[in-house]
Order: structure tokens, then C-alpha cells, then sequence
């Protein structure tokens, strides 16, 4: 097996609920969650624990990208050590991470001879960040070399499609990310907006509905609307029960087509609240 490709994720891939969190070639750099005078990693706190500290105090955690300094490191370790990287990040348009990844990259690669670093905005979030680095080891680990495997990543980051809604508008709106009347109304009238990410990965609404149910199933005609598909990804925050129920209907949908299942992760949980579910699909080049 080749191993002088690795692939580096953010905490927000899901990595460690993947085969990618016992494979010594990918590398999980971990967001940070701060409320009231704690402050953790991504991963080494509960969604039950983050969303117990907002409900007793009414305040939303803050959330930043790893620092500088931490992926700086990383590289240079692995630089040194002779490995090239691919690194795949959560959608610039949610955090900084990417930028912040691209500006150590090439400190690292003007600093170290030889050194070749290779930064992706996803353009997503969640498991499908996973199911692409999958495939990358997968492929390289197989003798693709990292011109193949970047370009193959990359692909693949352009057939990803999103979708997400929220059972709650109260973080959106304490967060900022919609207005106390927008969320007021919202929650008075049950709408629940569902987002897609368009190709450069901002946020759009691509509909409302009034019901979770409606929800549900709109997200999966949403998603049938992309077949056919190689992949399928469902992300949620405490809502098992809801993701397993459209993991079956996908499955219905995309019979013998691959399906990842997850949770979403403290920092998206922060913004997202209780109850979050998302529907991923990869297009069939």
C-alpha cells in the first residue's frame, strides 16, 4: 500500500464517526467551542451537554477555527516527514478554516523544500467531507498520485449537493442569522426553511415548509432530483430517529448506492440547534 499521500480534515467532517479516525493517513484538526469560561475541542463534548449549557443560561456558545499555529504544525510535521497532503475543509463560506489552511500551506511549502500541500474548499459540511477523503486514500493508496487524487477530490467536491433545515429558528436568530421578528413568525407558523449550498458554497433557501414532516419529504424529492448518484450522506444533531428515517428512504430511492449516517459535531450544532438534519448527495460524474 502507498502511503505518501495524507489527507488532513477539519473537525467538522465527522471523521471521527468514519473508518477515518483509526487510519494513520488522515489528520483531524479540531475547531474550537467556547461558553462561559469553558472552552473544548470539537468532539471532546456531547451535543447533549452543549445544548443542556444553552438552555440553562440562554446563550449561545462561540466557535472558532484551529488555530494557525496548530495547522502550521501539522504540516510541517508531515512535510518533514516526507508525505504530501490533501487537505479538505468545511465550506469557506461557514468558517475560515480554508483560508486560514491556505495561508499555512504555503508558509510551510516556502519554508520546506519539497513540500506539497494541497488545499480544498469543500463547499459542504459534515460526512461528505469523509466520503471524499475516503475515496482519496482509497485511490492513492493504490498508487494515484496527488495530481490525479486533487483533481479526482475536486470533482467530486462540484457533484456534492446540500441541503439542510433546522427544527428551531432560536439559534439562527440568536446567532444573528436571522432577525427576531424572522424567527418569531417562524416559529408561530412552523416554517422551516431548508438550505441548499449553491456551487461556490453560499446559502440559499431553496423552500419552506410548515411541518417537520413536510420537511422530511421534500428533502428527499430534493435529493431525487440529482439522480442518479454515486453516494448518499445524512448528518443530524440529536435527531436519530428522523436521519435513520430518511437514510431509508434514500435507500429506497438509490437501492445498493453507498449511505453514510452521522451526527453533525459540536460547532455546526451550535449554529444549527437541536434537532438539525442534512440530506448530501454525490452525482454520478
Amino acid at each position: 500500500m502507498h502511503d505518501e499521500i495524507h489527507v488532513v480534515v477539519d473537525s467538522l467532517s465527522a471523521a471521527d464517526e468514519t473508518a477515518l479516525k483509526d487510519d494513520p493517513r488522515c489528520h483531524i484538526l479540531r475547531l474550537i467551542i467556547r461558553h462561559g469560561d469553558l472552552e473544548w475541542q470539537d468532539g471532546d463534548r456531547s451535543l447533549a451537554e452543549l445544548f443542556g449549557m444553552v438552555e440553562a443560561t440562554g446563550k449561545l456558545p462561540i466557535t472558532s477555527q484551529p488555530p494557525i499555529g496548530v495547522v502550521i504544525e501539522l504540516f510541517t510535521k508531515l512535510a518533514q516527514e516526507g508525505k504530501k497532503v490533501i487537505m479538505l475543509t468545511v465550506d469557506s463560506v461557514l468558517s475560515g478554516t480554508y483560508q486560514t489552511a491556505c495561508v499555512a500551506a504555503r508558509q510551510v511549502m516556502d519554508d520546506i523544500k519539497g513540500a506539497d500541500i494541497r488545499v480544498i474548499d469543500s463547499k459542504t459540511a459534515a460526512c461528505p467531507i469523509s466520503g471524499i477523503a475516503l475515496e482519496v486514500l482509497k485511490h492513492t493508496a493504490a498508487g494515484m498520485d496527488i495530481d490525479e487524487a486533487e483533481k479526482m477530490a475536486r470533482e467530486m467536491v462540484a457533484r456534492t449537493e446540500t441541503f439542510f433545515s433546522v427544527n428551531t429558528l432560536d439559534y439562527l436568530q440568536k446567532g444573528g442569522r436571522i432577525g427576531a421578528v424572522g424567527a418569531l413568525i417562524g416559529s408561530i407558523f412552523g416554517i422551516r426553511p431548508i438550505v441548499h449550498l449553491d456551487k461556490e458554497g453560499r446559502l440559499e433557501v431553496a423552500d419552506k415548509c410548515r411541518t417537520r414532516k413536510k420537511v422530511m419529504k421534500r428533502m428527499v424529492e430534493m435529493a431525487a432530483e440529482k439522480a442518479p448518484v454515486e453516494a448518499i450522506f445524512v448528518a443530524h444533531a440529536e435527531a436519530l430517529a428522523d436521519a435513520e428515517d430518511l437514510k431509508q428512504q434514500l435507500q429506497g430511492l438509490f437501492p445498493n448506492v453507498p449511505t453514510m449516517l452521522t451526527g453533525i459535531g459540536t460547532v455546526l450544532a451550535a449554529h444549527l440547534g437541536p434537532g438539525a438534519i442534512g440530506v448530501f448527495v454525490r452525482r454520478k460524474a
